[in-house]
């Protein structure tokens, strides 16, 4: 792993930007998000910034070029995080021109909606189509027990403070589709995610025999997970991005929600959180990459390096208004689950000890986020960055560089970028994270304990966990040794291959 390497003349020049245009902002909502004073030690250039933007030039809510996952280059830290970042603006981008007239491009034909579990594991692709709408489910997909996928990592559920259910939906690009397609039609083997030009242009050509153009093939394989609330219950929705979708309705109780079957309805959906997924050139096992909305949940406490490359501290988060946190000022009663799920009912079991009071109910619980930059404050985080100041700096200070040349009131200026995770050239991860005495090929590296607070709210902790990234629930756990099976790495993949929902050579879809 090479050193980030940053000229002299733009450090100084987005520092100098920074503290000017949030030197007001520091002392209001972003001041335990965003300090002003990080070392520059990721940054995206202004010159680089224009070129992620359609025509060149950043625009307010501008539509963005994705990133080029082919030609992906990975000297260190900074491309993973740069990655990232673009691939966010794009999903979240206007959709017009190739993509249709939707919203977003996300919610364009490019992408489509993995469909809740139906017989024995198994999946369909739902296409993004004009007039129809998207589902969100929270996390009851599956009939017969709890599919995590979608939903909690844990299987609970989760509230807003004003008992607002959040939702969730996961989506795959067309070209993920059009690579299982691939695969099951016999024309590509499947023992990894597309990374190369040729794996790349093999996809193409089995879509083009099927009559279908990809947009936007360098993207490569894309898998989204994201998470909702029901928007008229946040402040301010101006700052948030929307859908409206369908949802289930429930017979309820204090103690239990059960869903009615095939009674659902339309409501407007406040973005909260997403997981980009992507694999590039020479990561099979691929980059795996979170953002929250600003307002979702208080912070605990953490270190960053100052422009002097001394270590500062940040206290925790014990005021403000937030989506999933009622109480900022109490930082030991948080992320205790209220709610469980079993055969498509809400259940109150809260998980708190000593056991929990015989009055438990359905109810919102408060989230913090425990490690706000994903990874542990003690310890070696990864082998570019010897300290957890270090590593949160460089994603302080990307979201700094970048937040601050979006234009305007773009919306996007809401969101956050947390961090990624992926393995020291590509390999198959083992599951575990990367400390001082775990070095071992397939460690996840990056922000090695990376969490998102609507979908793995109950998985955080404070100290740094062996088994704290997202590889811990995607890699081979049933081989002996690590491969980079994708039926593995995605909890989707081998569903939608299965079954019903692959018909003859075409992935299946619900018309």
């Amino acid at each position: 792993m090479k050193k980030t390497i940053t000229k002299l003349s733009v450090v100084a020049f987005l520092g100098l930007t920074i503290f000017i245009a949030c030197k007001t902002q520091e002392k209001t909502e972003a001041s335990s998000y965003l300090p002003i004073n990080v070392l520059p030690s990721c940054v995206v250039t202004p010159s680089e910034f224009k070129t992620w933007f359609v025509g060149g030039n950043p625009t307010e809510n501008g539509a963005v070029e994705p990133a080029n996952s082919v030609t992906f280059g990975h000297e260190d830290n900074g491309d993973f995080y740069r990655w990232s970042e673009q691939m966010f603006l794009w999903i979240t981008s206007p959709s017009s021109g190739i993509y249709g007239q939707s919203k977003t491009i996300f919610e364009s034909p490019v992408f489509f909606t993995v469909s809740p579990e139906f017989g024995v594991n198994e999946r369909k692709l739902i296409p993004h189509r004009p007039g129809i709408l998207l589902s969100a489910l929270p996390n009851i997909e599956k009939s017969r027990g709890v599919d995590s996928e979608e939903g909690q990592a844990t299987g609970d559920a989760l509230m807003s403070k004003d008992g607002a259910l959040l939702y969730y939906i996961t989506m795959v690009n067309d070209v993920y589709a059009q690579f299982i397609a691939a695969v099951n039609a016999g024309k590509m083997k499947g023992k990894q995610f597309p990374t190369t030009q040729a794996e790349l242009n093999t996809i193409i050509a089995y879509a083009k025999s099927q009559n279908i153009v990809l947009p936007d093939a360098n993207a490569l394989a894309i898998e989204l997970k994201t998470s909702w609330v029901d928007a008229s219950t946040v402040k301010d929705l101006s700052k948030y991005i929307t859908i409206d979708a369908l949802v289930p309705t429930y017979i309820k109780t204090s103690k239990k929600w059960t869903i009615i079957p095939n009674k659902t309805q339309k409501i407007k959906l406040a973005l909260l959180g997403v997981h980009i997924v992507g694999s590039t050139a020479g990561h099979p096992e691929m980059v795996w990459s979170t953002f929250e909305h600003k307002n979702n949940a208080p912070n605990l406490s953490y270190t960053y390096l100052d422009t002097a490359k001394k270590q500062q501290k940040i206290a925790a988060d014990t005021k403000g208004l937030w989506v999933l946190n009622s109480a900022p000022a109490d930082t030991t009663n948080i992320n205790i689950s209220h709610m469980k799920f079993k055969n498509d009912t809400i259940s109150a079991q809260w998980t708190t000890k000593p056991l929990p009071p015989a009055n438990n109910t359905i109810s919102p619980s408060n989230t913090t986020r425990t490690k706000p930059w994903g990874v542990a404050n003690k310890g070696v985080p990864n082998p570019e960055n010897a300290t957890a100041a270090a590593s949160n700096s460089q994603i302080i200070s990307i979201n700094n560089s970048v937040l601050s040349q979006l234009v305007g009131n773009d919306i996007r200026k809401n969101y956050l970028f947390i961090g990624s995770t992926w393995t020291d050239g590509g390999a198959a991860p083992n599951g575990q994270s990367y400390s001082a005495t775990n070095t071992t090929s397939g460690v996840a590296i990056g922000t090695s304990q990376l969490a998102n607070s609507t979908m793995e709210t109950y998985d955080q902790s404070t100290a740094y966990n062996p088994n704290g990234s997202c590889f811990s629930c995607h890699h081979d756990y049933k081989s002996p040794t690590p491969t980079l099976d994708p039926n593995f790495l995605s909890h989707v993949y081998a569903d939608i291959r299965r079954g019903d929902s692959i018909s003859g050579k075409k992935v299946k879809l619900i018309q």
